[in-house]
């Protein structure tokens, strides 16, 4: 790397005032139907706490909930329960209620990227809201636009908790990016069908037109709120920018952000933008040159600025003393990668597909869980006790059968000696999914030609196969961890 560009970062990083570590790393991609090479929808995340914080997933079932029954949310405030409550898969980090990834019945999912804001009055109702958001969307949402409108309903209601965040909720037919402000502020765009949008951890949306409610929602003060606390002043004659005017400033510039979003971007339409250091903020979406792939997604999630010239030397891309050390996509305390596939036109529990991966998805399988499972494969979940609340990294404490264990294992071993071995892990990896992918469209053949007839057999064997391919991921995992 030239000195010049060493002393830029140093420079935008001291600016930033902020450090690697310190860092919020979670990464989001959305590709819209037009701009997939199947015509699902995908949402591809990685969620960052720390390694050392384990990830389960568990399911909660449809419940039917009689009058007069209430959600006691985090601040206090109560919301009256939905006469039913929908099913949902739940990748849960014990004691973390803001790092939930979701996808219910109905084939929404739901993630969210930390994206602090410059707001500095806390209007709270109630205490305000906060994680119960992510859950009432899947306990009470058909579509993605259902669960923004509801969504931005309670924020205005209560008021959001923290700094600021944005939560993806996408479905077969729909992606949406809803930027949530503390206090009762928010704007939602939809992420156009023929392109792909990337979010690092500051806001993403720029101009918002909230007359188009095919594209916009949001507070119907939004701008003039802005006016008011002097972030916007539409004497320049610019439009108005809610990334722009709502952002921390200095987080919505810092390289940690803008150099992901710029690696992913890379990934799907190479040559749009040739560097990231222009300190500028990126566009919210880019065409693809290509349709977007499961697979691309996957090479998404496990960048490390690969073949550029902000590519790790030597120590491996999560030595936290790595030269530059500007925040990668796949990072050191990556405990979880997911990129769903959202498909319409078929039955959703054959159509819609969770790839999951566990601990770095740079030294990990995604395993494909579809949404007809009825049963969690069992290493894939574990008990945790009330500890686990006021002690997260307590739940991390695991037995070696269990799948967070193996893979968290293969990672702290493979950084030992990263150059060195991560070749031969990816190769392994590279075949178990290449394999996925072949038996997941036999499997899908088989299924549609008897859903019809008899589809609790149908559900047997879908609940066999991911089992199945779960054990098969730990089994070659810990197989690997033997030649280190």
């Amino acid at each position: 790397m030239k000195q010049s560009i060493l002393l830029a970062l140093a420079a935008a990083l001291l600016a930033a005032g902020a450090a690697p570590g310190s860092e919020q790393n979670c990464y989001s991609v959305v590709a819209g139907r037009l701009a997939t090479a199947d015509g699902s929808v995908m949402l591809a995340h990685n969620e960052d706490n720390g390694i050392e914080y384990a990830a389960r997933l568990r399911r909660v079932e449809r419940s039917v909930h009689a009058p007069g029954e209430w959600l006691v949310l985090e601040g206090g405030g109560r919301v009256p329960r939905a006469d039913t409550t929908f099913a949902y898969w739940f990748l849960e980090m014990p004691g973390l209620g803001y790092s939930h990834v979701l996808l219910n019945e109905h084939g929404v999912a739901v993630v969210s990227d930390n994206c602090p804001s410059r707001e500095d009055r806390s209007d709270l109702t109630d205490g305000g809201i906060g994680p119960a958001l992510r859950i009432l969307v899947a306990e009470r949402c058909r579509t993605s636009r259902e669960g923004v409108k509801l969504v931005g309903s309670l924020v205005e209601r209560f008021g959001y908790q923290a700094s600021g965040r944005t939560l993806i909720i996408c479905d077969a037919r729909e992606g949406w990016l809803a930027a949530l402000v503390c206090g009762r502020h928010w704007v939602a765009a939809r992420v156009p069908d023929t392109r792909a949008a990337l979010i690092a951890n500051s806001y993403t949306i720029h101009e918002v037109d909230l007359a188009d409610t095919l594209n916009f929602l949001g507070s119907a003060d939004l701008v003039d709120y802005a006016v008011e606390r002097g972030w916007y002043d539409p004497g320049t004659g610019e439009a108005f920018d809610f990334e722009r005017a709502y952002a921390e400033p200095g987080r919505r510039v810092s390289p940690h952000q803008t150099f992901r979003q710029w690696s992913g971007i890379r990934h799907l339409a190479p040559g749009l933008i040739l560097s990231p250091e222009s300190g500028e903020s990126l566009p919210f979406s880019v065409e693809p040159d290509l349709p977007v792939t499961a697979s691309k997604l996957f090479g998404v999630l496990r960048d490390h600025y690969e073949g550029t010239p902000y590519e790790t030397a030597a120590g491996g891309p999560h030595d936290p003393d790595r030269p530059g050390g500007v925040a990668t996509i796949c990072s050191g305390s990556t405990n979880s990668g997911s990129v769903f596939v959202l498909r319409s036109g078929m039955p959703k529990q054959i159509g819609i597909l969770w790839w999951l991966v566990l601990s770095r998805p740079c030294t990990g399988a995604f395993m494909p869980l579809c949404l007809g499972l009825t049963v969690p494969p069992g290493q894939l979940g574990f008990e945790v006790d009330s500890a686990a609340s006021r002690d997260p990294a307590s739940a991390g404490q695991l037995s070696r059968d269990k799948a967070y264990r193996v893979f968290s294992d293969l990672s702290l071993a493979l950084d030992e000696d990263y150059p060195g071995r991560i070749a031969g892990v990816r190769r392994v990896w590279r075949t178990f999914e290449a394999d996925g992918f072949a038996i997941q469209q036999a499997l899908e053949r088989e299924a549609l030609e008897g859903w019809y007839s008899d589809s609790r057999l149908i559900t047997e064997v879908l609940d066999r196969y991911c089992q199945g391919v779960v054990a098969r991921a730990v089994q070659q995992a810990a197989e690997l961890l033997k030649g280190f």
